[in-house]
């Protein structure tokens, strides 16, 4: 069996003050660092011989610098597992998109996918670019090893949702420092074309049970980041 396991960074700093990130980026809030220690503690200790992949930007690699540290090794960096790009709303602050854009902002609420009007990407573009890293990535995770993925929530949701072939929505939301895993059962189970067709399965999503309460960011309708996956936003 191979494991993918998907880690969405610590709450970051524009997380916290309600400001669309996409591909920009202020590092992690000091909640999220606190989020990023206990995180890579309990995923050290189930996985100490785990590989790690992150994301460039700079939310993910806080992140997984505690996980790299604790087990003794160096994060490896995907570029390609970047947020998707919210364009001309990227630095914003959502409250103030909402009144200077609000027709748009309003499209956006309801589950509407704006973002390539606003010169970003797409939800279907984000995922065609981050399923086949998950591809990538699971089929060469050698049989009985790990490899774990430090990304960002919209990242997971689409890159799943076209890996696996699920109607959108299927899943919920992404919480920070959630863990979610992809499992195979067979070295060569996946195949170039999609994970649906092997025996890699969905083993876990969302799980934050690592997380004391007082670390958790609920997972609102309401206060859900913009760049967050588009599930009750």
């Amino acid at each position: 069996m191979r494991r993918l396991v998907l880690v969405r960074h610590g709450e970051s700093r524009w997380n916290a003050e309600g400001r669309v990130q996409g591909q920009a980026c202020a590092g992690l809030s000091s909640l999220g660092h606190a989020q990023a220690r206990v995180t890579a503690a309990a995923l050290a200790a189930a996985y100490p011989d785990a590989e790690v992949v992150s994301s460039d930007l700079l939310r993910a690699t806080e992140s997984a610098a505690p996980l790299a540290a604790e087990l003794h090794r160096s994060p490896r960096s995907e570029p390609r597992l970047r947020e998707r790009s919210f364009g001309d709303w990227e630095e914003r602050l959502r409250d103030e998109i909402a009144v200077e854009d609000s027709e748009r902002w309003q499209r956006w609420l309801a589950g509407e996918d704006v973002i390539g009007e606003i010169g970003g990407e797409t939800g279907q573009q984000l995922g065609e670019r981050v399923a086949p890293v998950l591809q990538e990535l699971l089929q060469a995770t050698p049989a009985g090893e790990v490899t774990i993925v430090v990304t960002h929530g919209g990242t997971i949701w689409h890159g799943l949702h076209v890996a696996l072939r699920l109607p959108i929505p299927t899943l919920g939301g992404v919480a920070n420092s959630s863990v979610s895993e992809l499992i195979a059962h067979e070295s060569d189970a996946v195949t170039a074309e999609d994970l649906r067709g092997a025996p890699a399965v969905l083993d876990r999503w969302n799980e934050v049970a690592h997380l004391p309460v007082e670390l958790r960011t609920a997972w609102k309708p309401r206060s859900t980041p913009a760049d967050a996956p588009p599930i009750g936003r």
